[in-house]
């Protein structure tokens, strides 16, 4: 990876980090408040906050599923292949004299 773009894969998750902590912190802090009714505005910030937790741990698990299903199959696929590349008479050190 360039330099530019391993800047900006770890500025990315440096920011999803930090709005995922502050949205958990939103909830602690605000879990037991004076309720005002319906149109209570702080009910649906904590609503709005647990849906981006959700949403942010679902595609979470969903890429470490994606990743880990990959990682397997190629971990699967590659002995098999490396196998077929490494059964010749110079890998196998046959000596070809007459």
């Amino acid at each position: 990876m360039t330099k530019k773009l391993c800047f900006m894969t770890r500025l990315l998750a440096a920011v999803l980090a930090v709005v995922m902590l502050s949205s958990a912190i939103y909830l602690a802090v605000e879990a037991d408040h004076d309720c005002s009714g319906d149109d209570c505005a702080i009910c649906r910030q904590i609503s709005i906050c647990e849906n981006l937790l959700k949403s942010l741990g679902l595609a979470g698990a969903a890429a470490a599923i994606s990743a880990a299903f990959t990682y397997t199959m190629c971990r699967a696929i590659l002995p098999c292949t490396e196998t077929i590349d490494t059964l010749t008479l110079v890998s196998l050190k046959v000596k070809l004299s007459n």
